[in-house]
Formats: C-alpha cells, structure tokens, sequence
C-alpha cells in the first residue's frame, strides 16, 4: 500500500512561465538581428524555452516539462556563451536569463511534487530549487536518449514476462525467496593490480564471477552471453600489518568509473583518516564490466525480464567479494555502504548477511518497476500497458530480487538509511517503504536532491556515527576505537 502523500496548494495559473517565456522571446529577439548562423542557434536556444513556458501555463503537472526547461536552460546558457563574438553584452544578460530558467525548473517541480506525508517538506529556497533542477537536467537527458521500447521489442519482454509469471505460479521459486539465492564460495582464482586515479592509491581485484542465470528463467543464455560481465571487478584499498575492518561501498546506477565513484564515497578520508580497508566492487554491466558504449547500458533499460538477472548477479558477485574478504582477513568486521542502485544492492546484502556490521543504504532505490514507470513518457507507458505490460506485474515478478520483499537478517540496530525529501530521481516513498520494511531503524532526511548527496555535508555525521558506532573507524594505531 502506497504511504499517504500531501502537496502544496496550486495556483490556476502558475507565474513562473513567464521566465522562460521572456528569456525565450529575448533570444529570438536578439538573435535573429544578426546574420544568419546566429539566428539557427538563437531559434535552438529559444524555443525550447518558449515551449516549456507554454506548457506550464497551460499543461501544468506533466513532470518531462520541468525536466526539459532544465535541459533547455543548461544548453541556453552554452549557447550564450558560444555567441558571445557577435551578441557582445546580450550574451552576458541571456547567460543571466539561462540561469534563472534552471531555478525555475527546479522551483516549478518543487512546487507541483507529491510527498508522502512522512517526508519532511523541503523549502522552496533557491539552494533547494538548484538541487532539484540538477536532478531534473540529468533526468531530461536520460529521457531524451532512452532507449524506448516498442514494436518486436515489447513483444519479447511481454512474452518473457508471461513465461517468469507461469514459473512463479508453478512455485519455481518458494514462499521463502531467499532459497532461491545460492551462497557463493569465496573466488580462488584472484588477481590484483596496482592501480592510481584521481589520486588514490588501490589495487584492482579481478575473479571470475562464477554467476550462473537460472537456466529455466527466460533471457537466461541472453544474460550469460554477456562476456565482459563474467569477470568481477573491485577496487581494493588495503592497508600493510594487522588485519583491519572493511567497508563495501556499492556504487550507483551508470557509475562504476574512478572519476565518479572515489569522489562520492570519498575513499580517501575512509581508507588514510579512518584507517579501515575499503572495498569498492563494480556491478553487472558497469565500468570495466559494461556490454555498452556508457557505462550501466542494458542494467535498467534492456530486456525486461533480464532485472532478475541483473540483480541476482549483482548480489550474488557481493555476497562472494565478502567471502573472499572473510577469507582473507577473518573475524573482522564488515560493513556495506550503497548509494542509489547501490542502496538497493547494500539493502539486498541485509536480507542474505547476518554477520555484516552495519549497512547503510542511502538515497536507496528499492523499487526498479516504479522508478521506470515514474519516468517512463506518458505516450510510451499508455503504449506498454496496452500491449499488456504493467508496473504491477513487474513488480511481483521481480520479488526474488527486491529488497521490500526479502526480510532483513541484519540485526535492527545496524541498519541506517538516509535519504532526500526533494529527490526526482527516486521518489522519496522509495526510502521510506524500505524503513517501514525494516522496521523503522535509524534514518536521516537532508534537505536536497538525488545529486546533491555529493555536497551534503550534515550527512557525514550521520554516515560516519554508524561506521564508528559498530567498529569499523580505526584510531591510527590500527584498533578500532
């Protein structure tokens, strides 16, 4: 059952149109008095403006339309700068102008969002409504380029679903969905690298993931035909002596890459200032183990019925790091650390690893159908849904592998979850059903977006009392404190 949820009031008419109404007209103004490049990339500039201020005026609601008038605004603002040769100080005043459109993104969703009525309502300031702007450009751009399904391809997913629906009825997996999930052995075949980036000293672990797809489950050979992702990746931060504790940091979806993942956990500091081994594993189909051009193609946006498989490695790959870690330094302490998709997966480990110290999932994802449904077009979900594909179905199908349907093992006091209550990228009744599912342990709101949690820093406090709390901050001696 969906949490109670509460919005702000609405005005009939909504004022902040006018924004990018006046900054679109002034780029059409402007730049067709120009030659005649200038005025081609004025129009570029300008329309999309002018359309998203026309769509908020008269077709309030639609959330693509906040994410386009971000997108639109950032490109605005880099046009301006291109043209900056021939519209002189004009340029300076639609930079301004591009600007103020990316607030009015951010304030306009804001204002229209719906919350559940556990989540803290955040304030309509301008630091807030940046945040969520930046949610809603990274948002835009991932809808734009999508890879949307349709004709033999929604044929396919609808087909495979309908098979994984008659083995789910047929009990292939039981009432007890963890008997489902093997426990891996520790890797023998182990391989590290010495590495550096971005300043970081680590070495690379490489092993042959071992994963086997559920042969009776459809896309199964699909999935193992993926090559590059048989081989588990992870990042080692270790230090030289006695044995110390680990952290497992899980990254998030389309990471994996060194320029994204040690500046978001701030390896560093958890490795040199807190002293402790880190381990920072790479999920199915990302960074090194990508099928893709980008990183994370085909985790999300592939064939439907290939989720069960993409998560079922994702946790099965963990489980088998931490076996290797157990191996090498035994009855120390291990702790797990998600964000996002990685909150998801931190989750998944809780209902599998009772011994684990502590996990933390952060800004979690915790159901994939609903993500995809939220930010679906409307056009192509109506298209889905006529086909015979539905949120619900989904849903109940990816039960084996979602962390609302497998009960924690972790004990009570050693789950965390922190979360933003002005999230566009996962809805905040994400978070919050996982803290109803486990039972309401310890969980911090800040006031921000999916992307800020880079920048939040009253979520160190937070992050850093649990990892201390359950002995995994060592003091320079080498003991934990």
């Amino acid at each position: 059952m969906s949490e109670p949820r509460r919005m702000r009031d609405q005005p009939r008419w909504q004022a902040a149109a006018l924004i990018p109404l006046v900054v679109g007209l002034a780029w059409l103004i402007f730049g067709w008095s120009h030659g005649l490049v200038v005025p081609v990339l004025a129009t570029l500039a300008g329309v999309p403006l002018l359309g998203c201020a026309t769509a908020i005026a008269f077709w309030p609601g639609d959330r693509q339309i906040t994410q386009y008038l971000a997108v639109g605004a950032v490109a605005s603002i880099f046009l301006a700068v291109v043209l900056w040769p021939w519209l002189g100080l004009v340029s300076l005043g639609l930079i301004v102008g591009g600007s103020v459109c990316f607030l009015a993104a951010g304030w306009v969703a804001t204002r229209e969002s719906v919350r559940p009525l556990a989540v803290p309502e955040p304030p309509l300031s301008l630091g807030v409504c940046r945040k969520v702007a930046t949610d809603e450009a990274l948002l835009g751009m991932f809808v734009a380029g999508a890879r949307i399904p349709r004709g033999a391809v929604v044929k396919r997913d609808f087909d495979e679903l309908s098979a994984l629906h008659d083995l789910a009825e047929s009990g292939h997996w039981s009432a007890d969905r963890r008997s489902w999930h093997r426990t891996p052995a520790p890797p023998r075949d182990v391989r590290l690298t010495p590495s550096k980036a971005q300043g970081c000293r680590f070495d690379w672990l490489h092993f042959d993931s071992g994963f086997e797809a559920d042969t009776a489950l459809p896309g199964a050979a699909r999935w193992q035909a993926h090559r590059p992702n048989q081989r588990m990746a992870a990042r080692i931060f270790r230090h030289e002596g006695e044995p110390r504790p680990w952290l497992i940091c899980i990254h998030g979806y389309r990471m994996g890459i060194n320029e994204l993942d040690l500046s978001l956990f701030r390896a560093k500091r958890l490795h040199l200032k807190f002293g402790m081994n880190v381990a920072m594993p790479i999920l199915p189909l990302h960074g090194a183990r990508r099928i893709a051009r980008v990183t994370g193609g085909h985790f999300l946006d592939g064939p439907m019925a290939d989720l069960v498989h993409a998560q079922a490695q994702g946790l099965w790959d963990l489980r088998r790091l931490k076996a290797w870690i157990g191996a090498e330094q035994p009855d120390q302490p291990i702790g797990a650390l998600g964000y996002s998709l990685g909150g998801y997966h931190a989750a998944l480990l809780a209902a599998f690893e009772a011994d684990l110290a502590c996990v933390i999932a952060g800004i979690p994802l915790t159901d994939i159908p609903a993500a995809l449904w939220a930010h679906m077009p409307t056009l192509h979900l109506r298209y889905l849904e006529a086909q015979g594909l539905s949120q619900a179905q989904l849903s109940a199908l990816m039960a084996p592998v979602s962390p609302l349907h497998l009960t924690p093992v972790v004990p009570y006091e050693r789950r965390y979850i922190f979360a933003a209550t002005a999230d566009r990228l996962v809805d905040p009744e994400q978070p919050l059903r996982l803290w109803r599912h486990w039972g309401e342990p310890s969980m911090h709101w800040y006031h921000g977006s999916h992307l800020s949690v880079r920048r939040e820093a009253e979520l160190l406090p937070f992050v850093e009392d649990a990892l201390d709390r359950h002995g995994l901050i060592v003091t320079r001696s080498g003991a934990a404190r």
